[in-house]
């Protein structure tokens, strides 16, 4: 049976029927055609298979019994030459152990016979919504590869006249061809090399991001004094929060060490020091702490007394250039990258990052770590390091 043709045919939704009943083919063909299918059909599985190889039907009806040849090696055949065609089986009632065995062979649905039309149009139409929810969800993830794509080259790019810009605001900071004249000039540097080192860090961050997100952020790892390394973070931030008329307090957990990529921990620890804060009133309070799991794992945590937020309002946190509260833009200062990033770290080191917030009451943000990542005593320092996230 040759492809119809419809003038009101729905474009790309072609189903292919087989069946040896030759009237069955041809009422169903009808019926579809006129809801505006693009329909073919075939009465073995020969012709089936040369249909579908010119046709390539969306959705395939296929009879389990077709003569004496078996209609379930045909679904292993087409989803070969067709692995996006949907295969619905048309089977007897009391043919059903052949419907479980068409499923387990990859068939999406079955059809009870004898078929009942709107019963027939209406799994259609299930098959087309499944395509259709796949074909967007192919076309979101095509999108968001190019995206990152698109932001590890601008990233890329801006970073190379960044530098030269911070490295002659630098040689100008230090008057090393002579004094610069002007108090205000030298504000003006200051000024310059400030920004110019902020611009970086969020151009850095977008460059992480983009890459952990494609999967070629790679990892070099080592084991490192977990405690020094929270001391040396908290001695980082500890101006800042002064600045903010913050109290910070450090509680060290039992000694041990950690086998991981030390400046990308640094990195997960400074960015969760740093949000806390940015989002902490003056007066408020900020601790660093770890725990050592009963798992052997570890958790690294940062707890604030800032302006929380309400629990619905977590997830939107960890997603890219996003702030719960467009305000929040406007009030304090970033792209949203941190907390996205950070949790794209902890992934890295096949750990994750989970936040524990009330609105206006403050927020816990743990980065948990497995077993594989801590080493408990020194006694262990000689072990292989495994290199591998």
């Amino acid at each position: 049976m040759a492809t119809s043709s419809h003038p009101t045919r729905q474009a790309g939704r072609r189903v292919l029927i087989v069946d040896d009943d030759v009237d069955l083919v041809e009422s169903l063909q009808e019926i579809l055609e006129s809801r505006g299918y693009d329909v073919a059909g075939a009465g073995n599985i020969a012709d089936a298979i040369d249909t579908a190889r010119a046709f390539a039907p969306q959705v395939a009806l296929l009879d389990v019994n077709l003569g004496r040849e078996n209609g379930l090696t045909l679904i292993t055949t087409l989803k070969a030459m067709l692995p996006e065609t949907l295969c619905v089986v048309i089977s007897a009632r009391s043919d059903f152990e052949y419907a479980i065995d068409a499923l387990r062979r990859g068939a999406f649905d079955y059809l009870p016979k004898p078929l009942h039309p709107m019963e027939t149009l209406a799994r259609l139409e299930k098959c087309f919504e499944k395509l259709a929810l796949e074909a967007r969800a192919q076309r979101a993830e095509a999108a968001s590869q190019a995206k990152s794509a698109f932001l590890a080259v601008v990233s890329h790019e801006l970073r190379t006249p960044l530098n030269a810009i911070i490295g002659f605001a630098e040689i100008l900071q230090s008057e090393a061809f002579g004094p610069l004249g002007a108090d205000r000039y030298k504000g003006y540097v200051d000024d310059i090399h400030g920004s110019g080192c902020h611009l970086l860090e969020i151009i850095t961050e977008i460059l992480d991001l983009t890459r952990a997100e494609a999967g070629t952020l790679q990892l070099h790892e080592d084991a490192f004094d977990l405690d020094e390394t929270l001391q040396e973070c908290a001695a980082q931030i500890a101006e800042s929060a002064r600045a903010a008329e913050l109290t910070m307090t450090l509680n060290a957990g039992p000694p041990c060490l950690m086998v991981a990529d030390h400046n990308r921990i640094q990195q997960i620890i400074h960015s969760l020091l740093t949000n806390a804060v940015k989002f902490t009133p003056r007066g408020g309070y900020i601790e660093l702490y770890h725990v050592l799991r009963d798992d052997g794992g570890i958790d690294i945590s940062v707890r604030d007394t800032g302006i929380g937020m309400a629990p619905a309002d977590i997830p939107i946190a960890l997603e890219p250039f996003t702030q719960v509260d467009g305000g929040l833009a406007r009030k304090y200062e970033g792209m949203g990258l941190g907390l996205p990033l950070t949790a794209a770290l902890a992934q890295l080191h096949g750990g994750s990052l989970t936040l524990q917030s009330k609105l206006g009451e403050g927020t816990v943000a743990t980065a948990s770590f497995p077993p594989a990542r801590t080493i408990r005593d020194h006694a262990e320092q000689g072990r292989p390091v495994n290199r591998k996230a």
